[in-house]
């Protein structure tokens, strides 16, 4: 075959081969050959961003959650980040957040303020923005923790979701000074506790309308988050981790005040005076001549009371007379006779809405009391006793999603990590429960 017979059969082939590739509904093979070359890839425009690959969970994992409400049906959450993170949808990393870059969530999508980049919320489900270091930046605050998002088109909710140790950590030197006495700081933190404890879930007044357990304010306990946190706190928290108030097995709600009345209410203390006769008619004493507290038990109650007459002395029970009496509580301290009546100085109410005179805390801290007498002296049962306890750990929820509440913390890289030196002194543990041998409010006179 000479030259011109081979030129003309490659030409047949090519055309054979072109013929046959628009027969298939293809295109023609140089056209095929450039958009399979890297240049031509290079030329494809990606409409889809990919889902980013992360080596970290949405929610860290975390041994109590709770959820506090920064942002409720906003037009606008800013947000930032100092660690790689991403956007979550049903634990699924579906949007890649850059670090060091504002974004903001406004008429229902996230958007990056440099570049525009964007990703729609869904309305039916959480979002939930998170950092390899579980640190994030929100409407000008710093927090532990995981941001959560509930979109509602052209509104928003933001909520901070961290463990409550770790809430704790940004709640007490929020509600009471960090200079303050350890002591105080301590009785602070386990008021804190057992009201948060007591308002997380079904005890919220916000969680089933607002989808958040507390507020940040004053509605529930001041939170500053990262920024207000102190060495002094850490410790407080620290030391009394897990200890909630409780009364008949269930959690108190742990209500505090800065001030509660005056001097003596501050500190917690009331007096009543009693008419000799009344209280010759109570134990059957006549003719009374003393009253005096023989025994106080373990937590500076009156445990057994002697009623001296001329003729008959009578030796009572210090819960039972109290309740006799008609005291608020069983928290009777002493008795003193001013004229024709007897004084009878007793611990005010424990239960109510008043409960902890912060700076009352601070004060008798100040005089050596440990933490668990300055709760004695503001959450007393009806005994006249305070009962600590740990938390049901049984009870702690990973789940990310409600009503099983998320998880939670640390701290910005850019805003250095906290480290926390234990005082030299280190503070008292938890005494034990006083006076077990006690008789109970229904022994008798």
């Amino acid at each position: 075959m000479n030259f011109e017979s081979k030129r003309l059969f490659r030409r047949s082939l090519v055309l054979m081969s072109v013929l046959l590739n628009l027969a298939a509904g293809g295109a023609p093979v140089e056209a095929a050959k450039k958009q399979a070359s890297p240049a031509g890839k290079a030329k494809a425009v990606r409409t889809v961003e990919e889902a980013p690959r992360v080596s970290f969970h949405p929610y860290p994992p975390m041994v109590h959650p709770i959820r506090i409400g920064i942002a409720s049906q906003s037009g606008a959450v800013h947000f930032a980040l100092w660690a790689p993170g991403a956007l979550f949808v049903e634990d699924r990393p579906v949007f890649r957040i850059d670090p060091g870059r504002p974004y903001t969530v406004a008429g229902g999508s996230l958007v990056e303020l440099g570049t525009g980049r964007s990703f729609y919320l869904p309305t039916d489900k959480r979002s939930v923005i998170t950092a390899a270091d579980y640190r994030v930046w929100a409407n000008n605050r710093w927090y532990r923790g995981v941001l959560e998002l509930i979109s509602f088109g052209t509104r928003v909710t933001a909520i901070n979701v961290l463990d409550l140790e770790e809430y704790l950590l940004g709640v007490v030197p929020s509600e009471m000074p960090s200079s303050w006495q350890p002591e105080a700081l301590k009785a602070q933190a386990v008021a804190a506790r057992s009201y948060a404890w007591a308002h997380m879930g079904r005890g919220s007044k916000w969680y089933f309308s607002e989808g958040y357990d507390v507020v940040p304010d004053v509605r529930d306990q001041a939170y500053k988050g990262l920024a207000a946190e102190a060495n002094s706190t850490y410790w407080a928290v620290q030391k009394t981790r897990g200890i909630v108030l409780k009364d008949s097995g269930k959690v108190k709600p742990g209500f505090y005040r800065a001030w509660v009345g005056d001097a003596m209410e501050n500190l917690n203390i009331r007096k009543q005076a009693v008419p000799n006769a009344t209280l010759e008619k109570i134990t059957g004493v006549p003719k009374i001549v003393g009253v005096t507290v023989k025994q106080w038990d373990a937590t500076g109650n009156a445990r057994d009371i002697q009623v001296i007459g001329q003729k008959k002395t009578r030796e009572v029970y210090g819960v039972a007379l109290a309740q006799m009496l008609g005291l608020s509580t069983a928290g009777i301290l002493d008795v003193s006779q001013s004229g024709p009546s007897w004084i009878f100085t007793f611990r005010g109410p424990g239960n109510g809405a008043r409960g902890l005179s912060q700076h009352g805390a601070n004060m008798l801290a100040s005089n050596g009391w440990r933490y668990d007498q300055i709760l004695q002296q503001y959450y007393q049962d009806n005994d006249g006793k305070l009962r600590l306890d740990y938390i049901d750990n049984y009870r702690a929820q990973t789940a990310a999603a409600p009503p099983d509440r998320p998880a939670a913390g640390a701290q910005p890289a850019e805003a250095p990590a906290r480290k926390h030196k234990e005082p030299k002194e280190t503070p008292e543990e938890a005494q034990s429960e006083p006076d077990k041998q006690a008789r109970t409010p229904g022994d008798e006179l």
